[in-house]
């Protein structure tokens, strides 16, 4: 990328007159104290520059370095903490609580095949003798061990490494209290030591390097090194060894200290002649700590590219302040250069305030051509495979007109070669015929009048930003300002892309989140839908079996009592006085009103049949929800069925006016269409039982439409209810979308059976607000068989 500081705008902005000698002089000095001041201050905030960088790098080196050995330190304390645990869950066992030896000694040998990390177990009595493994009973004891003292007093103890009594062999003891299971004295019956090897300590220790010379070692409670490449340093409980705190070297002993102390930190010291920076850290499980000694070189290496370009910004400093004396001379050309800068600084501003494609490029063209006083300035999109450009965006002086559009190079050759090699070339545009083309049409780029910078987005797209003029163009500094502009521009559009890419993939996004939400709805619906259908299909099937046999029977019933009631009347006909008993049962029945009462009875039985019969019929026919195959269907016979359902609801205070046309069987899945009824007939009850009006109607319309398309069914349902208010009617068939109550609507059944209606079945549903008020909705379906049956399967079959 250019540096806009070099570039200049020759022959755009004039230089100043001469002005009288004195003058010159008195500006050139100010010139000069003012850039030596500069220079200086300059040189002040380089040095506090680079001593805050130095510290701040070698902070991070040094916590670095701290970290590393925090890191080790970690790791022994879980190695340890996990030995401990161990330990401590074997001593609570009821095999070691027993005390018995040979109870606990099969179970400390399962342990040891099982823990590899334990050399063996002591199991040791308050009088300090113990039992250990593999020997069994020791003559030694070891009252007089810290560990086996700080168990005795309820502790779980980590010891310095100390040479094993009966193995022989330096190991690290951990002691932990036995306590009696049905004893709660608080005070342990004896203490479980095991011992663990001191190698893991070493490894980890001897194996923390932080570059070459350095090393690592740890020392004890006491001072005294437990581990430390030189090993005639090293000392344990039973091998004495000097303490690094009576060390001669005061800093040596200065570290111990702070070790012993449990500080934890990095810093630089002098041991034995040597800078070296010692990081230390105490370790949480056990009163050890570990020190990483590294020397100052091997830390501060990486400081050197630091030191080297500190040295370099001197070198430059010095170089500037002989710059600056020499810039003096040149004043005019650095004024002129700061107002070119100031240009070129505007433009880039404007270029990348956008992040519209068409207005980053229109004001790119618009602004270098103003600024460089062009005749035509053009960017376009270069298509190397078919070796064409694409000019879409222009600048043009008032007098020439603007040639849009895509263009080929009319003689034989590369046009990228020739655009970069500033070559005379013609273009042509595509898709028309040479011989007629007016000399107006033709792009003509001549030599040396026009700069041809490419503009490499990636791979596949590379653009051109085209400057021409009648004068001659293309020099040193004209060819850069164009350079850094291509720059920013390829900056510029990059982004745009991204954004637009950023922004697509956020709608995209969107919109799945929508449709995942809205198909999860849909399948629970579908679900309910369909095991709503095989329930009520079910009902149906029960009720119908005891109706039939009912209805069927009452036909017989009614002959038969008819018969009867004739035999009766003959019988009073020829016996008109019967027995005193029986004309008196007679009065006390009133017979003759039984007679005529009875055949009321059974008409209203029937009827009573009937009705339910028809309900029966109109749940079978609602219960097929979830057919997945098309037939012919009668859409009245749906609505009414839909109504019936709903006639509890209608109760007495709802009418429902029908107004049917003569409609042809549909191809349909009807039981999806009696959900959109149920849906729509439910809305209607719901918002005219929500106000109070004299009278609440519902009206069914139904009517053959011709249309271009084809032919279609519409079914108009109306309520005079209080209407939906403009503003929300946009949302009404969006998922999740409702005015109800919390409660009292999911937000579901307009999007459901907007889905059924124009997915499904190919139609349309809209709202309408008559001019008598309420709300129409407006379903249409073609009479044509256009059914989405995949749209179906994903609706209707979860």
């Amino acid at each position: 990328m250019q540096n806009f500081k070099d570039l200049q705008l020759p022959k755009l902005i004039k230089s100043s007159p001469k002005q009288p000698s004195q003058r010159w002089r008195t500006r050139n000095l100010s010139l000069f104290l003012i850039i030596f001041g500069v220079t200086a201050a300059v040189s002040v905030t380089a040095l506090l520059s680079y001593q805050i960088v130095r510290d701040l790098i070698l902070g991070n080196l040094k916590q670095n370095a701290l970290l590393k050995i925090r890191r080790e330190s970690q790791d022994i304390d879980q190695w340890l903490s996990n030995r401990k645990t161990e330990l401590k869950t074997i001593a609570n066992t009821p095999l070691v609580q027993s005390m018995d030896w040979s109870i606990a000694a099969p179970y400390f040998k399962l342990e040891l095949e099982r823990i590899k990390e334990f050399y063996g177990f002591v199991l040791a009595e308050p009088d300090g003798s113990y039992y250990i493994t593999p020997l069994g009973r020791s003559n030694l004891n070891v009252k007089d061990r810290k560990h086996f003292q700080k168990g005795m007093a309820g502790q779980t103890y980590v010891a310095d490494p100390a040479i094993s009594r009966a193995l022989k062999v330096t190991v690290v003891p951990i002691a932990t209290p036995i306590f009696a299971p049905e004893l709660n004295t608080g005070k342990p019956i004896g203490v479980l030591i095991a011992s663990i090897s001191v190698n893991r300590l070493t490894q980890v220790v001897s194996g923390l390097k932080y570059g070459e010379g350095s090393y690592a070692f740890a020392l004890n409670s006491k001072g005294i090194p437990i581990v430390h490449p030189n090993p005639s340093l090293m000392g344990n409980i039973d091998k004495p060894a000097p303490s690094f705190l009576e060390a001669k070297d005061p800093n040596l002993a200065k570290l111990a200290r702070q070790m012993v102390d449990k500080k934890s930190d990095i810093e630089l010291i002098e041991i034995e002649g040597k800078w070296v920076y010692a990081a230390h850290i105490s370790l949480n499980e056990v009163d050890w700590s570990i020190a990483l000694v590294i020397p100052r070189s091997q830390l501060e290496k990486e400081l050197n590219a630091l030191n080297i370009l500190a040295s370099v910004l001197g070198i430059l400093l010095g170089a500037a302040m002989l710059a600056g004396i020499m810039l003096v001379k040149g004043f005019e050309k650095t004024r002129v250069r700061a107002e070119t800068e100031a240009l070129l600084n505007r433009l880039t501003k404007r270029i990348r305030a956008s992040l519209n494609l068409d207005e980053i490029l229109e004001t790119t063209v618009e602004e270098v051509g103003n600024l460089l006083q062009l005749e035509r300035v053009s960017f376009g999109w270069y298509d190397r495979h078919q070796d064409t450009v694409e000019i879409s965006w222009e600048y043009c002086s008032k007098d020439l007109e603007k040639q849009l559009g895509l263009f080929y190079l009319a003689s034989p050759g590369e046009l990228a070669t020739r655009l970069q090699q500033g070559e005379s070339i013609q273009l042509l545009p595509v898709n028309s015929d040479s011989n007629n083309l007016e000399e107006s049409e033709h792009l003509k780029l001549k030599k040396r009048c026009y700069l041809a910078i490419p503009i490499f987005i990636d791979s596949d797209r590379q653009g051109y930003l085209i400057a021409s003029t009648a004068r001659k163009i293309g020099g040193k500094n004209e060819t850069q300002l164009l350079q850094a502009v291509a720059d920013q521009l390829a900056i510029a559009i990059t982004q745009s892309h991204l954004y637009t890419q950023t922004q697509e993939q956020v709608k995209l996004l969107d919109r799945t989140l929508t449709e995942l939400k809205r198909t999860q709805s849909q399948l629970v619906q579908s679900e309910k839908m369909s095991s709503l259908g095989q329930l009520v299909a079910g009902i149906a099937h029960e009720i119908n079996n005891p109706v039939s046999f009912i209805y069927g029977n009452i036909t017989h019933v009614n002959e038969n009592i008819n018969e009867f009631i004739k035999i009766l009347e003959l019988y009073q006909q020829y016996y008109p006085e019967p027995a005193l008993e029986i004309q008196q049962e007679i009065e006390a029945t009133d017979l003759d009103f039984i007679s005529k009462d009875l055949e009321h009875i059974l008409n209203s039985m029937k009827q009573g049949a009937d009705r339910i019969r028809l309900i029966v019929l109109s749940l079978r026919n609602f219960s097929r929800l979830d057919e997945g195959e098309k037939k012919e269907a009668d859409i009245h016979e749906g609505i009414d069925n839909t109504l019936l359902l709903l006639q509890n609801r209608l109760e007495n205070q709802i009418s429902v006016i029908k107004s049917y046309s003569n409609l042809p069987r549909i191809e349909c899945y009807p039981g999806q269409l009696n959900q959109v009824f149920m849906n729509l007939f439910a809305n209607a009850i719901d918002a005219l039982n929500s106000c109070e009006i004299p009278e609440k109607i519902i009206t069914v319309k139904t009517a053959l439409l011709e249309k271009n398309e084809g032919r279609f069914v519409r079914i108009a349902i109306a309520d005079n209810g209080s209407g939906i208010s403009p503003e929300i009617q946009p949302k009404i068939f969006d998922p999740f979308f409702t005015t109800k109550p919390v409660g009292k609507g999911t937000g579901m059944g307009l999007a459901i059976s907007y889905q059924i209606v124009t997915e499904v079945h190919s139609g349309t549903i809209s709202i309408e607000t008559p001019s008598s008020g309420g709300v129409e909705v407006l379903v249409e379906i073609p009479i044509e068989d256009r059914v989405n049956v995949n749209t179906l399967n994903q609706i209707v079959k979860p």
